[in-house]
């Protein structure tokens, strides 16, 4: 049974306006502009580069500035030899992943879309790879490296700190993904989230999430 430590999620409250407005916005700011490009307005491949990266600079901007957060005390530590085979090994881990969960999903006849999360509908293949990595970088800082940190900065949890963004990688996901989708991503987030609590710098999961987003596009288009 997992024990849940109550006491260091509740220090949650003690955390400061700025840091829980950038958490909202690093955490959620993502999914709610899915929602709006799913039922409002249509939102352009390069429209929907241009806001990924416009959120990164805002967030990254805001703990550096508002928060007094270094770079390294957000996730960019410098890499080290060890984080090369880590990135390797997280690649190998997702794939294995995701085909060991696609009977799974079959065999419970979940609906699953063949090109989720990938750019690659009625794009040229270089704003797809763009798009790849571009969700791998984006998304590993805005969910794992910078609210990870800051979540254990005020729980001193990594259990918790760990478990939140994953749940809200997961849901976030939820927005736009079919449900036996959203089973495979969120064992593959499951993944990503030891490592990065594992080594505490991005250099492995934005690699291993870059390389598997670039192998699904080059999947899409040449395989």
């Amino acid at each position: 049974m997992v024990n849940i430590d109550y006491a260091s999620a509740s220090r949650l409250t003690d955390m400061s306006l700025v840091t829980a407005g950038n958490l909202s916005l690093s955490l959620l700011a993502l999914p709610l502009i899915a929602l709006l490009g799913q039922t409002v307005v249509e939102i352009g491949p390069i429209g929907e580069l241009a806001i990924q990266w416009g959120l990164v600079v805002a967030v990254v901007s805001i703990a550096v500035s508002s928060e007094d957060q270094s770079l390294a005390e957000i996730g960019f530590r410098r890499p080290t030899w060890p984080d090369l085979g880590y990135t390797l090994a997280t690649v190998v881990a997702a794939l294995v992943v995701f085909a060991g969960t696609d009977p799974v999903v079959e065999a419970l006849g979940l609906p699953v879309a063949a090109d989720a999360g990938v750019m690659a509908a009625g794009v040229g293949v270089g704003i797809a790879l763009s798009g790849a990595v571009t969700t791998g970088i984006v998304e590993e800082i805005l969910f794992r490296g910078y609210p990870i940190e800051r979540l254990v900065a005020y729980t001193d949890s990594p259990l918790v700190a760990g478990g939140l963004t994953w749940g809200v990688f997961t849901l976030a996901h939820a927005v736009v993904w079919p449900i036996g989708n959203l089973l495979q991503v969120a064992a593959v987030a499951a993944v990503f989230t030891v490592v990065y609590l594992r080594q505490r710098t991005l250099f492995p999961v934005i690699g291993a999430h870059v390389l598997v987003w670039v192998f699904a596009v080059m999947g899409q288009y040449y395989g």
